[in-house]
């Protein structure tokens, strides 16, 4: 594993009281949230609550489907990430460019928040053009499988990630349809987000490795480049400092009151309560803490306090990544993706309707009949009586399966 330098001591002062702030997140914990296929968040992609928390016996049969190689699920692959269309062969590449970011296929959000910008994007994609280069992009997200046993017990990738890998490679291959060099996009893995959810590092990197072979063997490797972010936040000077201080300032903002740092904090808030690690907790206590039920009382509270302090840590490394410019230097002048559809940036669907988790959050599920993947919590399919079939990947060393069939 490689060395890493270990975040230094917070500052001191200005804390928000604890009972403040968890009176100015804590709705956020049980209200309705809209699905993917719905309104979207522009800070976090939307946490969806489980399904079966209050069954506490799992009854459903897995049985082993065997193991195959990448190649065996093309046909599932092609109908999930289909190729793009380009539109008429009238249009400049300007206008190539913006249809195919708005591309039902593809776009996350409204589209009139990609074509109110379209001056905007079109000027930032000139100069690749002019130079005869790929045109750049970047994306944010992959930061490591959900630790918690509630939702996955994988450590690696599955079928969801290399479905949300391929919808990006065929995004890049859309852009070669009417600009020769075509596209690279530039993943950028929010591994960094271990340090704030309390899960061991060496778990994120793992996942992280295991992305970038998924990848290649994928054949993505031309499109597709892959970055990790606690490797670029320990390497570039003070940026841990300037994290440390944009925590400070969020503390403030929120305690003042100020209304777009209270909404992104509350926003993020029930993803982070339900990605915290809790090794060596049980999956029946996980359960009622979630549930907030008595017997778990303890564990609850901890999860809260972590969590407040989590979501405070979460938003502070955005606003100090972008206050440096962390990824700057690795991808000058490119283009915004995002699964947090905003205005600023360009919306792209991470996995096609109905699946309304993402794919690292999950268990991936593939319904031959309606051609459908979902991702599933792991607790409302084991608790759900019926049986499901594992597909294992050659090679994988995770022995959770790659794919699951109903």
């Amino acid at each position: 594993m490689r060395a890493r330098k270990d975040l230094p001591q917070r500052a001191r002062g200005g804390r928000l009281p604890r009972a403040r702030l968890t009176a100015l997140l804590s709705s956020s914990l049980n209200r309705k949230v809209f699905p993917m296929s719905g309104e979207t968040s522009a800070y976090v992609f939307p946490f969806r609550p489980f399904r079966n928390l209050d069954r506490s016996i799992p009854v459903a049969r897995i049985r082993d489907g065997g193991t195959c190689g990448l190649a065996a699920f093309e046909p599932q692959l092609g109908m999930l990430a289909p190729e793009l269309g380009m539109p008429p062969s009238g249009e400049s590449w300007q206008e190539r460019l913006i249809g195919l970011c708005c591309d039902p296929q593809t776009v996350f959000g409204r589209p009139e928040w990609i074509r109110d910008l379209a001056a905007h994007w079109i000027g930032m994609a000139e100069p690749f053009v002019a130079a005869k280069r790929p045109i750049e992009f970047t994306i944010l997200g992959f930061p490591f499988k959900a630790p918690v046993p509630l939702k996955t017990r994988r450590k690696l990738p599955d079928f969801g990630e290399l479905v949300m890998l391929r919808r990006l490679h065929e995004f890049a291959l859309g852009v070669g349809r009417f600009h020769a060099p075509g596209a690279r996009i530039h993943i950028f893995a929010e591994g960094a987000f271990a340090r704030v959810n309390g899960m061991p590092q060496s778990d994120s990197d793992a996942y992280f490795d295991a992305l970038v072979a998924l990848s290649e063997a994928a054949g993505f490797g031309e499109t597709l480049v892959l970055h990790e972010t606690s490797r670029i936040a320990d390497e570039t000077p003070g940026f841990l400092g300037v994290w440390e201080e944009m925590a400070e300032e969020i503390r403030a903002r929120a305690k003042a009151g100020d209304e777009k740092t209270v909404t992104a904090l509350r926003e993020a808030r029930p993803v982070t309560f339900h990605l915290c690690a809790n090794p060596g907790v049980s999956e029946e206590q996980l359960r009622l803490a979630y549930l907030g039920d008595p017997a778990a009382a303890e564990l609850r509270a901890d999860l809260e306090r972590r969590s407040d302090e989590g979501v405070i840590r979460y938003r502070a490394f955005l606003e100090a990544r972008d206050k440096v410019r962390l990824l700057e230097d690795f991808a000058p002048g490119a283009l915004g993706l995002t699964v947090s559809p905003r205005p600023g940036r360009i919306g792209v669907r991470p996995l096609p309707e109905p699946a309304n988790v993402l794919p690292y959050h999950g268990v991936p599920v593939w319904n031959e009949a309606e051609k459908q993947l979902r991702i599933e919590y792991r607790w409302d399919l084991i608790t759900t009586d019926r049986e499901w079939t594992g597909l294992y990947l050659e090679g994988d060393s995770d022995r959770e399966p790659f794919l699951l069939l109903e």
